[in-house]
């Protein structure tokens, strides 16, 4: 853990770093994980001619985490809106394990991702397939956060993109309903659509407790118990019990 003035004797060496004479000044901004820096931009001298654009269009930015005073760099922004993307990029540590972790970077997630308007257009269009079929929040969340993502799978040869790759909805395409019924009327499981994977190619649907199942034309299987573990499980595939031979 450390002070803020230990983090303003740090800030002051990045700053110092590839600038000669007297140290750059800098803006420090605090949060609960750290501190936001910035080298501070020096006051234009006076002239009578028209001001002169900046020099850059933004100043170089720096978090310095408070429990380990590690430096990272990060986008031109202003220091509160730093200071959330920071966290939810630490809340996000160890949610998903490297490899799958760089699928999900590489197709376009990241932490406090929020597709909300896409979804509302998406149920505003296939209303009429959807009817009868209740959207569960656990739905909702998972469509917001992961929807309109393509996630290519490893294969058997380990490599990314050589296996059955998957999409989630909201699509620009089409969306079946029919299976989710079938589902529900036989394990007595409501569930809701949220994406399709290229084997069969099959349908995959999400319940109330945010549980997946794949609907194959050879059986229906159990993806995963949670949004995490079926997203996990559909990039770097392998066999999937199926639903008769798992206790829910």
């Amino acid at each position: 853990m450390i002070s803020r003035d230990e983090a303003l004797v740090r800030a002051r060496e990045w700053a110092a770093v590839g600038h000669p004479g007297p140290p750059p000044e800098v803006d420090m901004y605090e949060f609960d994980l750290g501190f936001v820096v910035s080298r501070r931009e020096p006051r234009p001298e006076p002239t009578n001619g028209p001001p002169r654009p900046p020099s850059a269009t933004g100043q170089p930015t720096i978090v310095i985490d408070r429990e380990t005073g590690e430096l990272s760099q990060w986008p031109p922004l202003p220091g509160p809106a730093i200071a959330e993307q920071y966290a939810q990029r630490r809340a996000a540590e160890g949610r998903f394990p490297p490899d799958v972790r760089a699928v999900l970077d590489k197709a376009g997630w990241y932490p406090g991702r929020d597709m909300t308007a896409s979804v509302n257009n998406w149920l505003t269009r296939f209303a009429d397939d959807l009817a009868g079929l209740e959207f569960f929040p656990a739905a909702r969340a998972a469509l917001v956060e992961f929807g309109g993502l393509r996630l290519p799978q490893f294969g058997g040869d380990g490599v990314s993109g050589s296996g059955f790759g998957s999409a989630v909805h909201p699509t620009q395409g089409g969306v079946l309903a029919d299976g989710s019924e079938i589902f529900a009327e036989e394990y007595g499981i409501p569930v809701f659509p949220f994406g399709n994977n290229a084997d069969g190619p099959s349908e995959l649907v999400i319940d109330a407790q945010g549980r997946v199942f794949q609907l194959h034309w050879a059986d229906d299987f159990f993806v995963g118990p949670d949004i995490d573990t079926a997203i996990i499980a559909l990039i770097r595939g392998g066999e999937a019990p199926a639903v008769s031979d798992v206790t829910l």
